[in-house]
């Protein structure tokens, strides 16, 4: 139960750092989207007053594999809130991510988040 709890712990705290920070490459700020994103995570959320447009999947590349992970962290972020601006949100519950920061040698290093796009009030 600990390691379930602070496994969800530090997600919360990835993606928090990760919505607070700047970019860290120009190469991943060519693609922001142009208006701040929310992204929300936990299971509980209030999403009253708000219009669910669809799910949106971000990830980095196959071709990202050799950036550090903290890049990678960003360029998948980027990813979502691209594919959710694209359908006029402005909110992303997110609802799974593979963000553990564990590199095995000749495993995929790929990174996904994947959740449901709203456009809120």
């Amino acid at each position: 139960m600990f390691a379930a709890s602070a496994n969800r712990l530090f997600n919360i705290i990835v993606l928090t750092v990760m919505m607070t920070s700047g970019p860290v490459l120009a190469e991943a700020t060519d693609s922001r989207p142009a208006k701040p994103i929310l992204l929300l995570i936990g299971e509980e959320q209030d999403f009253t007053g708000c219009t669910k447009l669809g799910s949106v999947t971000g990830a980095s590349q196959e071709s990202d594999n050799d950036k550090p992970y903290p890049q990678r962290l960003i360029i998948a972020r980027t990813n979502l809130q691209n594919e959710a601006a694209s359908m006029g949100a402005n909110t992303i519950h997110v609802l799974r991510s593979n963000t553990t920061r564990i590199e095995v040698p000749g495993v995929n290093r790929q990174i996904i988040f994947s959740g449901e796009a709203y456009y809120c009030e």
